[in-house]
């Protein structure tokens, strides 16, 4: 027996025995021992099988029998990646949390492999018979899948975590450490922090105080975002990568609105609420044009009186081209490129077009944003869309216009985890 296979079935054996003798498995147990059974490629390691004799020997469960093989040949992911896969189970199911190294492709696996990648099946189904991809135009007829009518044809299950993992892989949020859920529905309920819970001491028999709310029930309501593209008939048709590069475009121009709405969205006109909208995130007024790291400081010192810690208020800060170019060419006064405070040195600046400079009542201001950004959440509905349409003038150009779309929602799940530098000139 390879070492997949023994996981695999010492996981379901697990699960069946913590079932059937109604063992308090926690949600993160659970999670691995699922996720386990199922075979996922982020849990194939030799830490996780050591983790799952702890959570056998904490419960005494009995599911081991066989001989652990050697683990050479398995390929296991890094530990954030292990730990960055949570299941959660609702009324509609399961719903995989995933840290930015995890891979929804691996978490909803469909079946067996399809014969082709997502871009050639999406190059065949997009150009029709007009493909010369003979193998993929066969697997997009056979999962009917060819484009052509005026609702868009359902990317197959089993492309649907790649897509999404395109997108994901094209995001500023996602390199700053967002967490991304699947939705197994249009929506999902959840919950925020609203405030951290009082802490108090008492005298034998006398009671706690009571404080203000610390949760507060959130929904992620998935919201549709698509992006057109175009091309002549004849480019389509002769590109032998025009897959590949379609898929691309529509990832980049996806994850860059995304990444918008995720920051800077009103919550209004159909689209998410992003960080700066949310209340209770923190606050630095009026930067102003950039002459030093003061506001940067300032921001983190806000971030730890909030009880974030150091360790992660200090990794990442997002903000406009234009404020990282304006910070990259500070210079001391014997004209020296600026120091960094040593608060600062592992801090990544990252830079990004989602963020305007057009803000602010002189509509020239702009935004930085830092935090810990595993604390906002991207729910991703498994329901991606893809059509080909042929414009009014198909017939004199040969115009053809590509859409895609997806479906999604923020929620930000502790605001004080948050801080906005607003007024940067």
């Amino acid at each position: 027996m390879n070492i997949r296979s023994h996981i695999m079935d010492r996981a379901a054996k697990a699960l069946a025995d913590a079932d059937r003798r109604n063992l308090a498995l926690d949600d993160d147990e659970r999670a691995l021992i699922n996720c386990m059974a199922k075979g996922y490629q982020s849990v194939m390691s030799d830490e996780a099988l050591v983790r799952l004799d702890d959570i056998e020997e904490l419960h005494g469960i009995h599911s081991r029998g066989l001989k652990r093989p050697a683990m050479p040949g398995i390929k296991g992911a890094s530990a954030a990646e292990k730990a960055g896969i949570k299941v959660h189970y609702g009324a509609h199911g399961e719903v995989y949390e995933l840290s930015p190294q995890s891979k929804a492709a691996d978490v909803t696996k469909h079946g067996e492999k399809p014969p082709v990648g997502l871009d050639r099946w999406l190059a065949a189904t997009v150009l029709g018979d007009q493909c010369k991809d003979e193998k993929a135009l066969e697997y997009a007829m056979d999962v009917k899948s060819l484009s052509g009518s005026t609702s868009g044809v359902l990317i197959p299950a089993a492309y649907q975590g790649e897509w999404i993992d395109n997108v994901r892989s094209n995001m500023v949020l996602t390199a700053a450490g967002m967490t991304t859920a699947t939705m197994t529905a249009r929506t999902v309920t959840s919950s925020s922090i609203v405030s951290d819970p009082p802490v108090g001491w008492r005298a034998e028999g006398a009671p706690l105080n009571a404080g203000d709310p610390t949760f507060e029930l959130q929904n992620l309501v998935a919201k549709s975002v698509g992006v057109r593209a175009q091309a002549t008939a004849e480019l389509a048709q002769d590109s032998p990568n025009f897959g590949a590069q379609l898929l691309q475009v529509m990832s980049r121009a996806l994850a860059r609105e995304i990444d918008r709405v995720g920051m800077v969205g009103t919550g209004q006109d159909n689209q998410p609420r992003g960080i700066i909208n949310v209340p209770g995130i923190g606050i630095v007024p009026a930067v102003g044009a950039p002459s030093n790291y003061a506001p940067f400081v300032n921001g983190l010192q806000k971030l730890m009186e909030a009880n974030v810690d150091l360790d992660r208020a200090d990794r990442n800060a997002i903000m406009s081209p234009r404020t990282w170019g304006d910070l990259e060419g500070l210079t001391a006064q014997d004209g020296q490129p600026l120091m960094r405070p040593k608060a600062l040195e592992r801090m990544v600046f990252r830079p990004t077009n989602s963020i305007p400079n057009n803000l602010g009542a002189t509509n020239d201001e702009s935004i930085s944003i830092l935090g810990d950004f595993s604390e906002l959440v991207l729910g991703v509905r498994m329901e991606a869309v893809v059509e080909a349409l042929r414009l009014q003038t198909y017939a004199s150009n040969l115009q053809i216009e590509f859409i895609g779309w997806t479906r999604v929602d923020f929620l930000v799940r502790r605001p004080a985890s948050f801080v906005v530098l607003r007024g940067i000139k």
